[in-house]
């Protein structure tokens, strides 16, 4: 078994045990099992699917970094959210207000938060969907 802790700016988003863990890697996706060899990788934004005894859980994530040891895995990112606590309508306006501060930003600090804002509604609109079908 891994450990796993997943963590964001505002919270410890998910600590559990789990069998593996699968990863949005820049290079890839990688999955992850006990006793795997130390790797320190970068995180891309999309979706963590951790596989539990009680079956798999679904989280998306922003942009981090992994510790992987063969006891576990510490994922730091810019945001995270587990599927199920998605709301998708509030997704959608972000994604809509993001769209429309793109369309008029003043600065490159405009830029950087609306691409951030639209990043993270654009995983979590995937997710939700993914989740009603």
């Amino acid at each position: 078994m891994l450990n796993l802790r997943v963590i964001s700016p505002e919270k410890v988003v998910l600590e559990t045990q789990c069998r593996s863990v699968t990863l949005p890697a820049a290079d890839g996706q990688i999955t992850v099992y006990s006793n795997h060899a130390p790797l320190y990788t970068l995180i891309a934004p999309g979706e963590v699917i951790v596989h539990t005894e009680k079956g798999p859980i679904s989280m998306g994530v922003g942009s981090g970094f992994a510790n992987i040891t063969g006891a576990g895995v510490t994922l730091l990112a810019n945001f995270g959210v587990l599927t199920d606590e998605i709301d998708e309508a509030r997704a959608q306006e972000a994604k809509a207000r993001a769209e429309d501060f793109l369309k008029n930003r003043k600065s490159d600090q405009d830029l950087a938060l609306a691409s951030a804002e639209l990043s993270r509604s654009l995983i979590e609109l995937k997710l939700a969907s993914k989740r009603r079908n």
